[in-house]
């Protein structure tokens, strides 16, 4: 396999890409005309190769030096823009200006992250998103010729058998290293660890525009962001679906690059026929890939399809007893369709061990908000806030506790619907949803609506069940709800689902 070592690596290698004129302009401080009026006093800008003109990136530590020099020789370089350098590790922000959001390496996100599936799956429950520039490498790149290839990263990653490769693609120099490190980042499951796999993805992408494994990587990231970051969930999930279509392009025997897509189908379009169809092209592929399995029963498990969800959790479990998230999900789907109180068990169980990971505190936070325990509920809510850092996170749940020791359970409602009120404010997709809720419990469902219509614009998959719910069977009653179930079944494609079998635990609120 060709690499280069790592001494012989460039020293920006491991660097982030500031991978528009948006955000170079903005590391500066100044504006976009600015920025591209400097490319002529001797900006350093790169280029993707057989990219359009338009189509830069640059690596911050060469801006620095560059702007060091200038400031030698012009000192009234100034004048021309607020030039200021940020302090965060990397800023990566949208080609397309869709999202907005800083990613700080190093540092927690000071956006909200509040998860909007009242489950909790693995699948898009936070929203911090500061990554996104796939847009300016897949159109830069199109016109790059399509090689058949074959993973090298090893069978977790999408590698097929050589049965169904017609040839293996060897890597750029350097790409292959960028994509392992890529891959080791996206496994840790942290906003930070996604931060850096999109940048290692882009940059093998960069040096190997047919590199159908790196696409598959940028999918995978760009599915994973909401939950562990706060994104936008249509710019992401849009974003996940373009690379994985690349990468299937690329090599249409790529397991992983089946598997990014059938998630964003399901989570994005609501395309339950869809995903499903590349989710079974993805275990035809690779058969014994935990994380097909995990991904498949994380939308099973949101259509409330508990016994094939239970089935394929186990699978992945079986295949891969060592991975966190599995066991995470496993303890979360034991709770909603299985034994409860083994369930909460475990997942207290994967704190202990896994205290960085935030997605076992959440699920408590769930369980224990659907069975009416509210002081476990806030408790939960605290570590989850511990382990995110996001001060919207801590503040809700100090809000709730106060609440509580105020006023009960009446008095807990109305703090939570207040904190979610401000998260919806400040453009959190999924607390309109939980707003909703809140509203609806407090009595209050003809304000809780303008909510639920929100989350249906920003695509809130919880949002498909809303009918099925315990707490919300009785809007049913209500004209205007019965116009937003429809519409509800309307977007989904294929209509509505069969009945479920089994009711989600997590579904339920206290009396």
């Amino acid at each position: 396999m060709e690499t280069l070592s790592r001494s012989a690596e460039p020293a920006h290698s491991n660097q982030a890409v500031l991978a528009s004129w948006k955000s170079i302009a903005g590391y500066f401080g100044c504006n976009e005309r600015t920025a591209k009026r400097w490319e002529e006093r001797g900006l350093p800008v790169h280029r993707v190769p057989g990219g359009k003109r338009g189509y830069v990136f640059a690596y911050p530590s060469e801006l620095d030096a560059w702007l060091q020099t200038m400031k030698l020789k012009d000192p009234e370089l100034a004048s021309e823009g607020s030039v200021k350098r940020l302090d965060e590790g990397f800023a990566l922000r949208s080609v397309a200006g869709g999202i907005a959001a800083t990613a700080t390496v190093g540092g927690p996100s000071q956006v909200a992250s509040l998860r909007p599936f009242a489950s909790g799956t693995a699948v898009y429950r936070n929203l911090f998103w500061g990554v996104a520039f796939l847009a300016t490498i897949l159109a830069a790149i199109l016109s790059f010729p399509i090689l058949s290839g074959r993973n090298v990263a090893g069978e977790e990653h999408g590698r097929s058998g050589d049965s169904l490769s017609a040839s293996r693609h060897v890597p750029a120099p350097g790409a292959e290293e960028l994509y392992l490190q890529g891959r080791y980042f996206w496994n840790l499951r942290t906003a930070d660890g996604l931060s850096k796999a999109i940048n290692a993805f882009t940059q093998a992408i960069v040096r190997d525009p047919s590199y159908a494994d790196a696409y598959a990587g940028l999918a995978e990231s760009y599915d994973l962001l909401p939950e562990f970051a706060n994104a936008n969930l249509n710019d992401s999930l849009l974003r996940a679906k373009d690379a994985a279509d690349r990468a299937i392009a690329l090599n249409p025997n790529l397991a992983a690059a089946h598997r990014a897509k059938a998630f964003a189908l399901y989570f994005r379009d609501w395309d339950i026929a869809g995903s499903d169809a590349e989710f079974q092209r993805a275990l035809a592929l690779e058969p014994g890939s935990a994380e097909t399995h995990l991904w498949y029963a994380s939308s099973l498990e949101c259509r409330e399809e508990g016994a094939e969800a239970l089935k394929q959790i186990d699978e992945a479990r079986r295949l891969n007893p060592a991975s966190p998230a599995i066991a995470s999900e496993a303890a979360l789907f034991q709770a909603d369709f299985g034994d409860l109180g083994a369930g909460i068990k475990a997942l207290k169980d994967i704190e202990q061990t896994q205290p960085n990971l935030s997605s076992p505190a959440w699920y408590l936070a769930v369980i224990d908000f659907a069975i009416g325990d509210f002081p476990g509920y806030i408790a939960s809510l605290r570590r989850y806030g511990l382990i995110t850092g996001n001060p919207e996170d801590v503040a809700l749940a100090d809000a709730a506790a106060r609440g509580w020791a105020q006023g009960g359970k009446t008095g807990l409602l109305e703090a939570r619907a207040k904190g979610l009120k401000a998260t919806f404010d400040h453009g959190s997709d999924s607390s309109g949803f939980y707003l909703g809720q809140t509203l609806v419990m407090l009595g209050r469902p003809k304000e809780a609506l303008t909510y639920f219509k929100a989350s249906l614009n920003s695509r809130i998959v919880v949002l498909t069940m809303l009918q099925d719910c315990p707490w919300g069977k009785p809007l049913a009653n209500d004209p205007e709800y019965v116009a937003l179930f429809a519409e509800i079944r309307e977007r989904q494609h294929g209509g509505h689902p069969h009945p479920p079998a089994m009711v989600r635990v997590t579904l339920r609120v206290p009396n």
